[in-house]
C-alpha cells in the first residue's frame, strides 16, 4: 500500500539519484502536470533531478573537480610564446656626437619553465582539492537526501490533510442531516428549540472546520511543489492511495530499520572515513583538507628549483649615423639561453610562520567541529528512533479507537434504524467515527515522517526488503 510503503522506498531513488549527476532537462511543463498524477516515487525523481538545490549542489562539486586538475597543473612544464615587432627612432650618447639610429626589428620568442623540485608544495594543493572535492561530492549527496526527505515529510503532511478535508465532509453531511431531521421534528412538534440551536451550532462548526481544512490542503499542496523544485502554484496532480485497515505489519517491518539504523548511527570510536552519514565524510574530507594545507605551508619555508629555458629569433634591419659614418644594415639572429634557477625566501617578516599558524589552527578546529558533528549526529539518530517508536504506539491507538468508532456508529445506525435512539445519537456517532479516521490519518502521517526522518538521520536508508533481508 502506497500511503506507508512510500517513506522508506524513497531509498531506491535516492541509490539511483546519487550515482549519477542532476538532469539538465528542467522541470515538466504546467500541461505535462495537469495531464499527469504523480505519486511519491515520481515526485522524487522530478524533485532529485529537477530542485535548484540538488543542480547548485550537482555544479558546486563540477567545480571541484576542475579545481582538482587546475592543481595538478604546476607538474607540467610551462611553454610561452610571444612576438614583437615594430620601428623606433633613438639615439645612443658618446663622447663626440650621439649616434643616431633608426630601426626595424620583429622577434619571435620561445620560453620555457619547468619547476623540478618544490619539496611537497604541489602534492599538499593536488591532496587538499582532492579533498576538497570529495567533500563536494558527498554534500551533493546529502543535499540529495534532504530533498527527498523534505519532498516525504509534506507529501505525508498533505495526505493527512486530504484525509482532514475528507473527514470534515463526513461532519458535515452528519451535521446537516442531523439539523434538518431536528428541524422537521421541530415543525411537528417533536424537537425544542433548545435542540434546534444545538443542531444548528454544530453544522456552522462542521462547515468552519471544512473550510479550515480546505485551506490547509492547498497550502500543504503548495509546500510540496516547492519541495519538488515547482512554483507554489503549480497545477500538480497527485495519485490517490487508500488507507489500509491495519499499520501493524509496517510497523514490525521497521522496528527492523530502526535497529539497523542505530547499529549504523554514527560512533565516535568509528573511523571518520567510513562514516555512514555523507555530511559527516565530508566534514572529514574537509579535515583532510586542512592537513594538505598545513603541509603546504609547511613546505613554504623550503627553496624551489626550476629549470628555466629561452630560445629567440630577431629579424632587424636599421640605419645608423655616428659623426661622418653612417650606413644601413640587416641581419637575423638566433638566441638561446638555459638556467637552473634556485629561489629561497630567507626572511618574510615572518609571513610563512604566521600562515602556518593560521593553518594548523583551522586543521584543529576543523577536527573539533568533527567530533562535535559526530556527536550531534548519533544525538539525530537516537531521537528520530525514539520518535519513531513513540509515533508507531500513536498510530496502533488511533487504529485501536477508529475501529472502537466503527463499532459505536455500527450500533447507533442500528439503534436508529430500528427507533431505538435519535438522529442526534446517530450523527453524533457518524461524526465521531469521522473525527477517529482525521486523528488516524494525521498519526499515520506522523509516523510515516518519523521512519523517513529515521533513513535521513542514519544517512543509510534502506527498504523494507532489505531490512527484512538482515
Amino acid at each position: 500500500m502506497r500511503f506507508y510503503s512510500t517513506p522508506i522506498l524513497a531509498a531506491s531513488f535516492l541509490l539511483s539519484a546519487i550515482s549519477s549527476p542532476a538532469s539538465s532537462k528542467g522541470l515538466p511543463p504546467a500541461q505535462a502536470l495537469e495531464k499527469s498524477a504523480y505519486d511519491l516515487g515520481r515526485l522524487l525523481d522530478l524533485g532529485l533531478a529537477a530542485n535548484p538545490a540538488t543542480r547548485a549542489a550537482w555544479f558546486q562539486a563540477r567545480a571541484a573537480s576542475a579545481a582538482v586538475g587546475q592543481s595538478r597543473a604546476p607538474y607540467f612544464p610551462r611553454i610561452a610564446a610571444s612576438f614583437e615587432g615594430g620601428s623606433d627612432r633613438w639615439y645612443t650618447p658618446a663622447a663626440n656626437a650621439p649616434d643616431n639610429f633608426r630601426r626595424e626589428q620583429a622577434t619571435v620568442v620561445l620560453s620555457l619553465e619547468f619547476l623540478l623540485l618544490d619539496f611537497g608544495r604541489r602534492a599538499a594543493d593536488v591532496q587538499r582539492t582532492l579533498a576538497a572535492f570529495d567533500a563536494a561530492g558527498l554534500t551533493y549527496e546529502r543535499k540529495l537526501q534532504r530533498v527527498a526527505f523534505d519532498i516525504q515529510r509534506r507529501y505525508f503532511a498533505h495526505e493527512a490533510s486530504i484525509c482532514r478535508q475528507e473527514s470534515a465532509r463526513a461532519l458535515v453531511a452528519a451535521a446537516s442531516t442531523a439539523a434538518d431531521t431536528v428541524q422537521k421534528e421541530g415543525a411537528s412538534g417533536l424537537s425544542a428549540a433548545p435542540e434546534r440551536l444545538a443542531a444548528q451550532k454544530n453544522l456552522l462548526e462542521a462547515e468552519s472546520e471544512l473550510a479550515s481544512a480546505g485551506a490547509l490542503v492547498r497550502t500543504t499542496l503548495g509546500d510540496l511543489c516547492v519541495a519538488v523544485g515547482l512554483p507554489a502554484n503549480a497545477p500538480l496532480m497527485l495519485a490517490r492511495s487508500d488507507l489500509p485497515a491495519s499499520t501493524a505489519g509496517l510497523r514490525e517491518k521497521a522496528g527492523k530499520l530502526i535497529e539497523t539504523a542505530l547499529a549504523a548511527r554514527p560512533d565516535l570510536a568509528a573511523r571518520p572515513d567510513l562514516a555512514a552519514r555523507p555530511d559527516l565524510a565530508a566534514r572529514a574530507a574537509d579535515v583532510r583538507s586542512r592537513e594538505a594545507a598545513t603541509r603546504r605551508a609547511r613546505a613554504d619555508f623550503l627553496p624551489e628549483i626550476r629549470l628555466e629555458g629561452k630560445y629567440a629569433y630577431s629579424a632587424l634591419a636599421y640605419d645608423a649615423r655616428a659623426d661622418k659614418t653612417q650606413g644601413s644594415y640587416s641581419e637575423g639572429i638566433n638566441g638561446y639561453g638555459a638556467f637552473l634557477v634556485a629561489k629561497w625566501d630567507l626572511f618574510d617578516g615572518f609571513e610563512r610562520a604566521e600562515k602556518l599558524r593560521k593553518t594548523k589552527a583551522e586543521e584543529l578546529a576543523a577536527r573539533e567541529d568533527l567530533g562535535q558533528a559526530r556527536l550531534d549526529a548519533s544525538q539525530d539518530v537516537w531521537a528520530a528512533c525514539q520518535d519513531s517508536l513513540s509515533a508507531a504506539s500513536r498510530v496502533g491507538a488511533a487504529e485501536g479507537l477508529v475501529a472502537s468508532a466503527q463499532e459505536n456508529f455500527d450500533a447507533a445506525r442500528a439503534a436508529y434504524e430500528s427507533g431505538l435512539s435519535s438522529v442526534a445519537e446517530f450523527s453524533g456517532a457518524a461524526g465521531q467515527l469521522a473525527l477517529s479516521r482525521s486523528h488516524r490519518a494525521a498519526a499515520v502521517a506522523d509516523y510515516s515522517t518519523s521512519l523517513a526522518a529515521v533513513a535521513f538521520a542514519a544517512g543509510l536508508p534502506p527498504t523494507l526488503e532489505k531490512v527484512k533481508s538482515r
